[in-house]
């Protein structure tokens, strides 16, 4: 079981199941429009100017989405959405 969270430093060297852990991290940590020729992938940034519980339960869609799309190798168990003192929501992804 691998635990990709949104917070963690990028491995630029990582391989195998590392390195799909890696593209995970890298997806959860993409918004839409950032990347060119894949405008779509990466997650929407409007659920930041939304309520806390609706823009976790939106995130958490998103990223099982996300992840099936643009990194199929990955084997997803959960995904969790918690927000910290500040308000930002960390994502965590579960990874077998």
């Amino acid at each position: 079981m691998i635990v990709v969270s949104s917070v963690e430093q990028i491995d630029w060297y990582a391989k195998g199941k590392d390195r799909i852990a890696q593209n995970v991290r890298n997806l959860i940590n993409t918004f839409r429009y950032e990347v060119a020729y894949h405008r779509t992938m990466g997650l929407p940034a409007d659920v930041i100017d939304r309520p806390t519980p609706e823009a976790m339960a939106e995130l958490s869609v998103e990223v099982w989405q996300l992840i099936a799309r643009y990194e199929p190798r990955a084997n997803v168990q959960n995904v969790t959405c918690t927000p910290d003192e500040s308000g930002e929501i960390k994502i965590e992804v579960v990874l077998a």
